[in-house]
């Protein structure tokens, strides 16, 4: 069957939709900001000996971990929407990843993916991770960013692509002037089983870790960086060129140094997320408690509740206070927020008001 020839009119009709086509495309925003273009840098994270200052100003940070809210633009959203509530809390610290983390009930491996298999950064995750960063900093809060994880990189196909990644990952915070960060370039380092490529494995850890360290400071030389190691692997937290010491669980607090724990034991359970008994909440406050009077430390507090993606309510990640976790009708980590409240005060930068 043979097409029918167009007429004049279909010609010109077809014109039109062309130049309507056109014209629309001309006034659509550009999705991807060039690297190029201006833009307002946030305030500047530092490490003075072993002091956190914000903008410039000494600050005490307490956290909130919610390494699985880069998943989609919905879940950022949610994020951005607590912050306030957050802040009002003391909360001033967040912590998001570009691979996330433990996805819980029911898919472990549900976590996000931010890299393409040769290390790119995937744009719209470059485009949800500033909208947190600059949240956060409208606030003065600092974001620590976790770029890879055991559970994730495999992704990577080689060693050339975990390097690119690391650059194309520090050359996105220089170029949109994203500063009020903390990065921890991998998540359990030495992890004994979850582990693909050796760079991120010992023996050699010290070498290994300086190199990766050596990859982002070449793009990124005044980020502050850490590798925190799997708290079973006998890996060292403090290395050669590290701006801090990362541990995560109950790893013993280094003797000197500026300390990130980057994640509290979970005490409440995948699948049955947002419930404590009486002892798992004097577990967790005798552990907040030991953070209080010591200036040169900070804390993420780790719940499933927070991070998991669904969960048994199906509602997760959940960055709301919720319940007081006191059962199955009354999930949440209400507690925690008021905590932090009570002991600290809410965030008014540059300081906590009691």
């Amino acid at each position: 069957m043979f097409a029918e020839p167009r007429t004049p009119w279909m010609h010109r009709l077809a014109g039109l939709a062309l130049a309507l086509a056109s014209a629309a495309c001309a006034t659509l925003p550009d999705p991807e900001p060039q690297a190029s273009s201006k833009v307002a840098a946030t305030r500047e994270f530092e490490i003075r000996g072993e002091q956190a200052y914000l903008g410039g100003a000494p600050v005490k940070l307490w956290g909130l971990r919610c390494n699985n809210a880069l998943l989609s633009p919905a879940v950022t959203e949610r994020l951005i929407n607590n912050l306030d509530n957050m802040a009002q809390h003391g909360i001033n610290l967040i912590s998001v990843a570009l691979q996330g983390t433990n996805g819980g009930f029911p898919d472990v491996d549900a976590g996000p993916n931010a890299f393409t298999s040769d290390g790119k950064l995937i744009p719209s995750f470059g485009r949800r991770l500033e909208a947190v960063v600059r949240a956060a900093d409208a606030r003065g809060m600092v974001v620590c960013v976790v770029l890879m994880m055991p559970r994730k990189d495999q992704l990577l196909r080689d060693e050339a692509a975990v390097r690119r990644a690391f650059e194309a990952c520090a050359d996105f915070f220089e170029t949109r002037g994203l500063r009020n960060v903390i990065v921890n370039l991998y998540q359990e380092f030495n992890h004994p089983t979850r582990i693909d490529h050796e760079v991120f494995r010992e023996p050699e850890g010290d070498r290994k870790k300086a190199l990766l360290t050596s990859w982002f400071k070449s793009k990124a030389p005044a980020i502050e960086v850490g590798i925190c190691p799997n708290h079973l692997s006998g890996s060292a937290p403090s290395y050669p060129g590290c701006d801090l010491v990362i541990i995560h669980e109950e790893m013993a607090l280094p003797p000197a140094g500026f300390v990130l724990n980057s994640e509290t034991p979970d005490e409440d359970m995948s699948g049955n997320e947002g419930v404590f008994n009486s002892f798992q909440r004097e577990r967790m406050q005798r552990i907040w408690s030991s953070y209080l009077d010591v200036p040169r430390t900070a804390m993420l507090f780790r719940a499933p509740y927070v991070e998991d993606v669904r969960g048994r309510q199906g509602t997760g990640p959940n960055f709301e206070m919720g319940g007081n976790g006191t059962g199955e009708s009354d999930r949440g980590i209400r507690f925690y927020f008021e905590w932090v409240r009570e002991h600290v005060g809410r965030w008014e930068y540059p300081r906590h008001v009691r």
